[in-house]
Order: C-alpha cells, then sequence, then structure tokens
C-alpha cells in the first residue's frame, strides 16, 4: 500500500486508530481501537475499560479526573491516505445507556464493539481482515509478537501507529485465568490498550527480507498489563470478537 507520496505502508498500519476518549469535550485518555465489518455495519473494536473508563473487574473509575468518557474521538483515515479526519462517536445513547456491545460474559472479557454512526463521506475505512487469525502460522510459547498501537498517546508522523514487539508469555492454548486470553512479555505503556497483536513471518523465518511475502496472524486485542510492576500483557483471542457481534441481530445493535 502506498501514499499519495509513493511512501510504502504496510497494510496492518492503516487498521489501527487513534482514540481520544472524552467527557463534555475535555480529553480525559487515549487509546487505540480497529474497525471490523459485521452484516454491513462498522464497528469499533476496543478495549471494555476505554470505553467505560472502568476497571473490569473492581468497576473503579480509572481516570485521575474521576471522569468517564462521554464520547469517542476517533482519527479516521480520509479517502485519500496519509491524510486523517477527526470524527466523534457517543458512549451512550438518550437514555444513558452504553451503546457499545459487551461479550457474551460481560466486563470479564474486556473486549467490546461499538456500531459507528460518524463516517461520512470523507472517511476511508480500512476494515481489519478476520481472517488472519486463520492463517496457517502456529504461535508458541516466545515467539516474537508485534502491538500495533499509539503507547503514550504517541504515533509515526503523522498519526500512524508505532509496531512494538514482545514475545509469548503462556502457552497460546492455555487460558489465561480460565478466560479466552494468553500472556505477552513486552514494554507497553498508556494508549495501547484496544491494540490488535500479530505475529509475522517472512519465509519461515523472522528475517525482514523485503523482496518476500511476509505471513501475518492475527492473535487478538491487547488490553493492558496484569500488573503495574510486571511487562506481562493480556491478549484477549480473535474468537471474542465474533462472540460479541453474534449478538447483533438478538440485541437489535
Amino acid at each position: 500500500m502506498e501514499t499519495q507520496n509513493t511512501k510504502r505502508v504496510d497494510p496492518l498500519s492503516v487498521t489501527s486508530l487513534y482514540l481520544e476518549l472524552v467527557v463534555r469535550d475535555r480529553d480525559i485518555g487515549k487509546a487505540t481501537g480497529f474497525v471490523v465489518h459485521w452484516k454491513q455495519q462498522p464497528y469499533l473494536i476496543t478495549n471494555w475499560h476505554v470505553l467505560s473508563g472502568r476497571h473490569p473487574e473492581t468497576n473503579e473509575v480509572q481516570s485521575p479526573t474521576g471522569a468517564v468518557p462521554d464520547v469517542v474521538r476517533i482519527r479516521h483515515h480520509s479517502q485519500r491516505l496519509g491524510n486523517w479526519v477527526v470524527r466523534s462517536d457517543p458512549l451512550v445513547d438518550k437514555q444513558a445507556n452504553p451503546r457499545w456491545i459487551e461479550h457474551p460474559k460481560g466486563s470479564q472479557i474486556d473486549v467490546v464493539a461499538l456500531p459507528l454512526r460518524s463516517v461520512e463521506a470523507d472517511v476511508r475505512l480500512h476494515p481489519f481482515d478476520l481472517s488472519l487469525a486463520d492463517v496457517d502460522l502456529i504461535p508458541v510459547v516466545a515467539m516474537p509478537v508485534s502491538i500495533i498501537g499509539f503507547p503514550l498517546g504517541l504515533a509515526a508522523t503523522p498519526a500512524f501507529p508505532i509496531w512494538k514487539t514482545g514475545h509469548i508469555a503462556s502457552d497460546p492454548d492455555l487460558d489465561y485465568t480460565g478466560k479466552p486470553a494468553f500472556l505477552i512479555d513486552a514494554t507497553t505503556r498508556g494508549g495501547m490498550s484496544g491494540s490488535p497483536v500479530v505475529i509475522r513471518r517472512i519465509g519461515g523465518s523472522a528475517a525482514i527480507v523485503m523482496k518476500r511475502t511476509p505471513s501475518t496472524r492475527f492473535l487478538g486485542i491487547y488490553s493492558g498489563r496484569i500488573h503495574v510492576d510486571s511487562e506481562i500483557g493480556i491478549v484477549w483471542r480473535p474468537s471474542v470478537i465474533t462472540d460479541i457481534l453474534s449478538q447483533v441481530g438478538k440485541t437489535g445493535g
């Protein structure tokens, strides 16, 4: 994929979107998300704690301001790659009910899908291809992974995500604390919650050979470290997205 200046951009670099969490027009946090299409409707995929502003286990407000967001501002790509437009989507309806769709198990699965409303003609969506979860690449412990997001709210110029590297830290097929998730060891920072996590191989090795086509497998959604003093973070498996969106027809979302 190339920009108007013929600069090469990885196809996955256009999928991660910069999010600002806002309450009464005041920015109280940064995060990452990506769009998927389901039944012709675009949904923003990110973490429950990102949109709710609360800890998914304790329900405590996370922002030091004591506020929770009511709007998410999304830096969408414009029709011309390399330019962006900012659009705001409400997080609650007129009855103050959350607009996002949760997992059937609720906030204990820290992933949600928000149906997007503010997608006008000047916005170009680059949906994440969920079939990448089925690519024939077997994830194993100690394998390098990439987390594609916005650490500390930082971006590659001007608003492309940063690819941070870590390693798989627990057996991917084993459920962490009985949930559909596994662990990675990576130096991550705030702002990366909601980032897609992938593994990539080129020609059967991890070496970067630009003339070869890389194989990429989608591993899941990053949702932060398991402890403030640890570099161990949690990744929710791709299946949770399907579990969430499969409710759309049932919930009327």
